[in-house]
């Protein structure tokens, strides 16, 4: 099959196509439906070391379309978080992986490199990621994977050696990953604390001033008590003393100054007139209001 792709890839070399028309893609892709069910001929085109300008432009949208064909709506290629795609590939493709049957093994396989391939290549998953994220359905035995390793770096043939040695590298990256995402807890768990610290002085400081603040509100309050009282007594006595000063003039006017001030018009009109009368009642009067002013 691999010969089979770079006789094809050199065709479209050879030829010069750059793209593949929206007619051909879709050709293409009812005929691998029907051709290539478990998708082993498209896992072996992108498995390729290096893929033609027009195969790399059409073979992840295709891959991402038989995704969604084989799992469903459990596969959202534009989910947003990438990891969140690898469970739902790891979900979906569960019970093919862990089956006795060969065949229906080696297609969930074939569809779950499919998937992590476009991943990394298109979503930049991580290697790391990859290996944590398949290690449990993989190894559903935690010791398993260790005893794998282990007989690869003893016993392994060179490749094996290598590829143990490389997944090493992979648990360093994880564990340089775990570290940083620790540093990054830790400065956030120490910023929120200093901010903690800083809100509680913030709120201590706030709490004296509204309790001075209350003080001499108490305090004010207090003495607009003592000056309301105060004003009520003294209106109470201006009261009583413009009382008294009106009963006095009303005495002053109706029975000193009014008899005399009549008098003093009676003089002056009756025949013949006695302006010396009237005179010395004005006299009277202006003696009597000096009186009151004294």
């Amino acid at each position: 099959m691999s010969s089979t792709a770079s006789a094809f890839f050199k065709v479209l070399r050879t030829h010069g196509v750059k793209r593949f028309s929206p007619s051909d893609q879709a050709d293409a892709v009812e005929l691998m439906e029907k051709m290539d069910p478990e998708g082993e001929r498209l896992w072996t085109l992108m498995s390729q070391a290096s893929l033609p300008e027009p195969v790399d432009a059409w073979i992840w949208g295709a891959a991402q379309k038989r995704l969604t064909t084989k799992l469903g709506d459990a596969f959202d290629p534009q989910e947003l978080d990438k990891q969140a795609i690898l469970k739902s590939l790891t979900k979906g493709l569960s019970e093919g992986l862990r089956t006795e049957d060969k065949e229906k093994k080696k297609g969930a396989e074939n569809w779950l490199r499919i998937g992590l391939c476009w991943l990394a290549e298109k979503r930049s998953l991580q290697a790391w990621q990859i290996a944590e994220g398949l290690l449990s359905l993989l190894f559903p035995e935690g010791k398993s994977a260790s005893r794998l390793a282990i007989r690869a770096i003893q016993k392994g043939k060179s490749t094996e050696f290598r590829l143990a040695i490389a997944m090493a590298g992979l648990g360093h990256d994880m564990v340089k990953a775990a570290e940083g995402d620790r540093d990054r807890e830790r400065q956030i768990s120490a910023g929120l604390r200093d901010r903690l610290a800083d809100t509680r002085s913030t709120l201590e400081r706030f709490q004296a001033e509204l309790a001075r603040l209350q003080g001499e509100l108490e305090q004010r309050n207090f003495k607009l008590a003592e000056v309301e009282a105060t004003l009520a007594a003294e209106r109470q006595h201006w009261g009583h003393d413009l009382s008294e000063t009106k009963a006095g003039q009303r005495v002053l006017l109706g029975e000193r100054i009014g008899p005399l001030l009549q008098d003093a018009v009676d003089a002056l009109e009756i025949e013949p007139s006695a302006p010396n009368l009237a005179l010395k009642r004005i006299k009277a009067v202006l003696s009597i209001i000096e009186e009151a002013k004294a």
